[in-house]
């Protein structure tokens, strides 16, 4: 059913030789230090852009996610190893109309899986936005939220309410 295995995924639990954090000094340190939901959990090297996945909140990152996102759907926001290697595909996903712009400031990526009746759609939402300000800059606010939808659909077909 998934067409990137996690032996193949590039996540990393520790910053990753080649990670491209550009202006994030805090996040291109690698620390996994940090204040409770700061914590990175995960580095994502992606084929356009690099990214992480915090501990999070309510809010966004992994606290968010296994929480089943803003509406506990917690039966289509699957955080395992097999989850994240269709993050990181998503992550990776280039072909035209695989990701886009809902709102300022984040992107809709999109994985398609599955096939016959069990056609899904992976959707990871990050944010280019940082954490903090001044003397409690943190970097990097990442993936905010990552779930399945039924069907092959494109990054629209993440944001029509089916299961976000």
């Amino acid at each position: 059913m998934l067409a990137v295995t996690p032996a193949q995924a590039s996540y990393h639990t520790s910053k990753p030789k080649g990670w491209g954090c550009d202006f994030d000094g805090p996040c291109s340190r690698g620390t996994k230090s940090g204040p409770k939901e700061q914590k990175i959990l995960y580095w994502f090297l992606g084929d356009s852009k690099d990214t992480v996945i915090r501990a999070g909140s309510s809010k966004y990152g992994m606290k968010h996610i296994k929480a089943g996102g803003t509406h506990a759907r917690k039966f289509n926001h699957p955080t395992d190893k097999a989850a994240m290697a269709l993050w990181d595909k998503a992550l990776s996903n280039q072909t035209k109309g695989s990701w886009g712009h809902r709102f300022p400031n984040t992107t809709t990526h999109t994985a398609q899986y599955g096939g016959g009746a069990s056609k899904r759609t992976m959707c990871v939402i990050t944010s280019e936005l940082t954490i903090g300000k001044g003397a409690t800059y943190v970097g990097l606010k990442g993936i905010i939220t990552a779930y399945w939808v039924n069907g092959h659909v494109g990054w629209r077909g993440c944001n029509n309410g089916r299961f976000d």
